[in-house]
């Protein structure tokens, strides 16, 4: 079996087509950030409602990725497997963004609700089709064991860089101060989530078309299926069991999931903790995503070079287990500092303050760069793993894995929050800061005890992961595959 595209494929044309990961920095920052609070905070809608509405679309997904990576894998047309699937998603997943934040008809709770849902489904759906066999190209790409991290560390860079443009862009142009909306208020100004909207799709499209037409040239050289067969439901279902049958697979899988949701509950967390516990104003904010952005970009590079001549898995291990004893520190210090002597942390407003925390959020940030990169190189490896047993090659299978993790980082863990949210006593008229009855320290509280937790779950799962640097290199070695 030889494997021509190979040699083909240069460095800047890995990079092109890791630009596509930057929608994915788009969706991470809308559904992580904006949609709970926008509907919540701005609009009106019960966090309840509002995350029930995020939670259904889970549904949509727990069956749609896993099917739309078996169809992309076993597809047969001129424009190959996957291109087909990413060509027809990236419009209308960039009008769900435009119309999730647009003016709505009506503020009734109803209405709201159902709006919401519908959206976030259409959502959810155009995203499935555009990341599963986007991200399932990686592995023919190339087969290289420390390749594939170069690859995903421009991806995950990418990935940031539009989370990056997204939240500067917001928090610089977007939530100016106005006579209405002034200081924090800021945040409830419905015109800019309107503008948020819009340049989220414009981002999409841009980085859909880069990196779509730049493999584009490739797709006769990409792996084609095998002679069509008559459509088999009960055969396509045991494929896609024995694919999850993989050892490796399952552990990537559930410590994925363990850490998405933790990332998810993160990200729906930090624009209430920026409001109401540092109490910043959006302006304060602006270079957060900036220097942070840097940062993350830094720890993806970082990855690459720690990880070469080393096992993916133990330098994944040891950054998350960093990761799990600095991610409480600052929080823990506020909240006891007013029952110290001495001062713990600095008074909020203060510069030393904004030191510390961006200083914090950018090492955060760096050291979950270097673990996702070296996750999804992990993913890319169990293709090969999974081909020597099965015979197929099942990359949009294995790669709607992340997929749906990064799904459910940002609709899971919003579920989640939702509920808490209601259950500690937040509503959308909770947005004075002098309201000595806000319960921002009980939702800290549960953030310092939820993430470490998560965090160690993610970390534990990742001893069962199986595949070496000598064993993939086997693997690739007796299929005829040439790095």
């Amino acid at each position: 079996m030889k494997d021509s595209i190979a040699k083909g494929v240069s460095n800047l044309t890995l990079i092109l087509y890791s630009s596509g990961s930057g929608t994915m920095g788009v969706n991470g920052v809308i559904f992580g950030a904006w949609v709970l609070f926008f509907y919540n905070q701005v609009l009106g809608l019960s966090a309840v409602l509002a995350s029930l509405a995020i939670g259904i679309s889970l549904i949509f997904d727990a069956i749609s990725d896993p099917l739309v990576g078996a169809w992309s894998d076993r597809l047969k047309s001129k424009l190959g497997r996957r291109h087909p699937f990413i060509y027809l998603s990236i419009f209308p997943l960039a009008l769900g963004f435009y119309f999730l934040f647009s003016e709505p008809a009506s503020l009734d709770q109803d209405y709201l609700f159902w709006r919401l849902l519908i959206l976030v489904v259409l959502i959810r759906i155009s995203l499935t089709f555009y990341e599963t066999p986007r991200a399932a190209l990686g592995p023919e790409l190339t087969k290289d064991y420390d390749r594939r991290n170069f690859v995903n560390a421009w991806a995950y860079a990418i990935a940031i860089f539009g989370s990056i443009i997204l939240s500067f862009v917001m928090y610089k142009f977007f939530l100016v101060e106005t006579e209405d909306f002034k200081g924090d208020m800021a945040f409830l100004n419905p015109e800019a989530y309107e503008y948020l909207g819009v340049f989220a799709a414009i981002l999409i499209i841009i980085f859909g078309l880069i990196s779509s037409l730049s493999t584009h040239r490739f797709i006769p050289e990409l792996h084609q299926p095998q002679v069509k067969t008559t459509f088999s439901s009960k055969k396509l279902l045991g494929e896609i069991l024995e694919c999850f049958s993989n050892r490796s697979w399952l552990a990537m899988l559930i410590s994925g999931s363990f850490y998405g949701l933790n990332i998810g509950i993160s990200s729906g967390v930090g624009t209430y903790i920026n409001k109401y516990f540092w109490q910043w104003t959006p302006d304060v904010l602006a270079l957060f995503p900036l220097v942070t952005g840097i940062a993350t970009i830094f720890g993806a590079i970082l990855a690459t070079a720690l990880a070469k001549g080393r096992e993916k898995r133990n330098v994944c291990i040891t950054v998350f287990s960093i990761n799990i004893l600095t991610s409480p520190i600052p929080y823990l210090l506020r909240l006891l500092d007013p029952y110290t002597e001495l001062s713990l942390f600095p008074d909020n407003g203060s510069d030393l303050i904004w030191w510390i925390l961006i200083s914090y959020t950018a090492i955060e940030d760096m050291l979950r760069a270097m673990g996702f990169v070296l996750v999804i190189s992990m993913i890319f490896d169990i293709v090969e793993d999974s081909q020597i047993k099965t015979g197929r090659r099942d990359e949009g299978i294995f790669m709607a894995g992340p997929g749906l993790i990064q799904k459910v980082l940002s609709g899971l863990g919003i579920f989640v929050l939702g509920f808490v949210l209601q259950y500690i006593g937040f509503d959308p008229q909770t947005t004075n800061l002098q309201d000595e009855n806000i319960p921002i320290n009980e939702l800290v509280i549960f953030q310092i005890i939820i993430q470490p937790l998560l965090t160690l779950a993610a970390t534990f799962c990742l001893f069962f992961y199986t595949i070496s640097r000598n064993s993939h290199s086997g693997v690739v070695d007796e299929l005829g595959y040439k790095n």
